[in-house]
């Protein structure tokens, strides 16, 4: 692997802690974010046991003036890979969703993941194959009852990495989503503790095709996609 550098959020657990595992056992050095410092750390240790470099750093991604403060101190470092990971669920009817509910949701899904590329977009002009990814949701293939919220976002998200895909492609930055099916993560699990696992797409391979569109050619893309379950209905 030709990439030297990554950042990911939402890297502590889950499907952004199998992402980070992925990247960096494939030589990529991982810079994890996320709100918990000692779930990033975990991680962190566990890259180096594997023999990969790996740094955490407690973010806050929906903090404007954090992340401001994150993009400046990477002035001038070059970054190849931006996942944008980080993640809240709601399951409600929409009698029942706050106002504080809906901006929660809406800006933790979908604006948080426009001013990290904002803030991260000189780095990746400076490498020579750059990726962004946008860690979608089957919800933008299908429709889905009491999550209109959820659904609102990850949709929104849908359509600020086709726009931005358009405006970024002169730089040769590719911009993916890839949107899986129910995963089996702790996110999950809060929200639906009753999920039959059998159906849950394993975080490794969320991870594993990551990987594949982050090594693509220089130049080259693929269209946004799912990944779920056959045994998903």
């Amino acid at each position: 692997m030709s990439i030297r550098r990554a950042v990911i959020t939402g890297a502590g657990q889950g499907t952004g802690r199998a992402i980070a595992l992925r990247l960096a056992g494939a030589g990529a050095h991982c810079l994890l974010l996320g709100r918990t410092a000692n779930k990033l750390q975990g991680v962190a240790d566990e890259i180096a046991a594997a023999g990969g470099k790996a740094r955490a750093q407690a973010l806050d991604v929906t903090d404007d003036p954090a992340v401001a403060e994150f993009g400046a101190a990477l002035e001038g470092e070059t970054i190849d890979i931006l996942v944008n990971c980080a993640g809240d669920w709601l399951i409600s009817p929409l009698a029942d969703t706050s106002n504080a509910q809906l901006d929660h949701i809406l800006r933790v899904n979908l604006r948080a993941p426009y001013i990290l590329s904002r803030a991260l977009l000189p780095n990746l002009r400076r490498s020579d194959n750059a990726s962004i990814i946008n860690i979608g949701s089957l919800v933008t293939a299908i429709s889905a009852p009491m999550v209109s919220a959820y659904t609102a976002a990850k949709v929104g998200l849908q359509g600020m990495t086709k726009s931005l895909s358009a405006e970024l492609k002169p730089d040769r930055i590719r911009v993916v989503m890839i949107s899986p099916g129910p995963a089996d993560t702790p996110m999950r699990e809060a929200a639906s503790p009753e999920i039959d696992k059998g159906v849950l797409v394993q975080p490794e391979t969320i991870a594993e095709m990551t990987h594949a569109v982050v090594t693509l050619p220089r130049g080259i893309t693929t269209s946004d996609f799912v990944l779920y379950s056959m045994a998903w209905e």
